[in-house]
């Protein structure tokens, strides 16, 4: 979710400065949470200047979201034809995003933040193509015709920030197997085309 103004517009960017900012954010929202994380404490913790920051994020709300949601290509679930496998990997990818310190601590002031923007950007670079991928996951055979995705995605994400936000542990793969297993209920029909 980077924004470059014109005037750097073509050269080239420095890979570690993006890193060090990156990691600085989501360091500073551990420590000190999502409202009282700045721009200058952001770019202090980096070592770097403040029109170094504002060079490629216009915003507080857009270096936190490229620093936890940006860090992995769309694609990042397959879908195989095996719809409880596939469930798992959402899952998996879920548990990897949502079930670290940082996100329990940044989420809800950053989905305000971006709410009150009007982020387009975020929904569209960010959401959407993980959206599309979702709508093809429940698109497959062996799933519900009419799945909810928005109701999905909130028992999903939901069930595990709720975990995390509660001080309980996610990194039980017994839990990860329920979860995919009352997800996989919820949405697959059995071999009758019955729902599950």
């Amino acid at each position: 979710m980077e924004r470059e103004s014109p005037a750097v517009k073509g050269r080239p960017r420095d890979p570690d400065l993006d890193a060090r900012v990156l990691r600085a954010a989501l360091e500073l929202v551990v420590e000190v949470g999502y409202q009282q994380t700045s721009i200058d404490a952001i770019a202090r913790r980096a070592g770097v200047s403040r029109p170094a920051v504002y060079r490629r994020w216009r915003a507080k709300s857009d270096i936190v979201a490229q620093a936890l949601f940006g860090r992995s290509a769309p694609a990042e679930v397959r879908v195989t034809g095996d719809l409880r496998r596939d469930l798992r990997a959402w899952v998996d990818a879920v548990l990897a995003r949502f079930g670290g310190p940082a996100m329990a601590h940044a989420f809800l002031g950053l989905m305000a933040d971006l709410r009150d923007r009007g982020d387009r950007r975020f929904r569209l670079d960010l959401v959407q193509p993980r959206r599309d991928h979702l709508a093809r996951t429940l698109a497959q055979p062996g799933a519900r015709p009419g799945v909810d995705q928005q109701v999905f995605l909130e028992l999903l994400v939901g069930a595990v920030f709720l975990r995390v936000a509660t001080g309980h542990d996610v990194s039980d793969p017994a839990y990860a197997e329920e979860l995919t297993d009352l997800l996989h209920r919820a949405v697959a029909v059995d071999p009758g085309g019955r729902p599950s």
